[in-house]
């Protein structure tokens, strides 16, 4: 099957300026305008995942790895009692928490919130000013900045999380692909992680699919699962992401009839283990 550039040959909206800033506001109003969604979308799909494989390792408490951090949205839906609508409200320019430049407001305002005690959360993602206040605001325990589609994780990184879990990912397939993954589950085959990715049309899975079935994992697309991960921006990038999906031969009925982009869900598993 034929890859797809990360960036749709410049079509694909860009929301590169947002992603390594010292602090979360740009980011999440930029994502609020498009209606970005699929943090809170997966966050459905993500928790009963979570629990299987708590039953599943036999374990209370889950090492959790999630590709593309960035600023921990993912870490703060599934340790908080929180949506990612009030933390778009809170990105609001002066009247939002998290639009203040006072690390304190903001990791009370996590704390302040009911959190669940058995995920412990490990970012990946080599925008290190994003990672680093994840970090400070508490959202993740630790984090992994080495950029795996270019170098080897380093010693250190790899000693973090060579006990995963479970690996997750929403929106970062196109940008990164089956090489930071095995680079990333090299690191972790001893402790053998399921991988949960949803992954935005109309990239593909099927190159790190491949590269997992390496490493012994089965994997399955789940259209059940299928999710929305934003509004298209404009018209030129809808039109581009529909003759993709059609050079691919994908589905792309919810594209042509709603304003949105979909993504897909994909579960890897060790082979044996029943994904469905």
């Amino acid at each position: 099957m034929k890859e797809v550039r990360h960036d749709l040959n410049g079509s694909k909206h860009d929301f590169t300026p947002t992603y390594n800033n010292r602090w979360p506001d740009r980011y999440l109003r930029a994502h609020r305008q498009l209606d970005y969604i699929i943090p809170q979308q997966a966050k459905s799909v993500f928790e009963p995942l979570i629990e299987r494989c708590m039953q599943a390792r036999q374990k209370t408490r889950l090492k959790i790895i999630d590709v593309g951090c960035s600023y921990g949205i993912n870490a703060s839906l599934l340790s908080h009692r929180i949506s990612l609508d009030e933390l778009y409200v809170e990105a609001a320019p002066r009247t939002g928490v998290l639009s203040t430049r006072d690390i304190d407001k903001h990791r009370a305002y996590f704390t302040d919130r009911p959190r669940r005690g058995d995920l412990s959360i490990i970012g990946l993602d080599p925008s290190k000013r994003a990672v680093e206040y994840a970090m400070r605001a508490g959202l993740i325990e630790a984090a992994v900045t080495s950029n795996l589609e270019h170098q080897d994780i380093s010693d250190s990184e790899a000693e973090l999380i060579r006990d995963a879990d479970l690996i997750i990912s929403t929106g970062c397939i196109g940008y990164v692909t089956d090489r930071t993954f095995r680079r990333l589950y090299t690191a972790t085959a001893a402790s053998r992680p399921w991988v949960a990715s949803f992954v935005m049309h109309p990239f593909t899975y099927s190159a790190i699919a491949e590269t997992l079935t390496g490493f012994g994992l089965a994997t399955q697309e789940m259209p059940e699962l299928l999710q929305r991960q934003r509004r298209f921006s404009t018209q030129k990038e809808k039109r581009v992401i529909l003759n993709a999906m059609k050079m691919l031969k994908m589905d792309d009925r919810f594209e042509r009839s709603t304003s949105y982009i979909y993504a897909s869900f994909h579960l890897s598993v060790p082979t044996g283990i029943p994904v469905g």
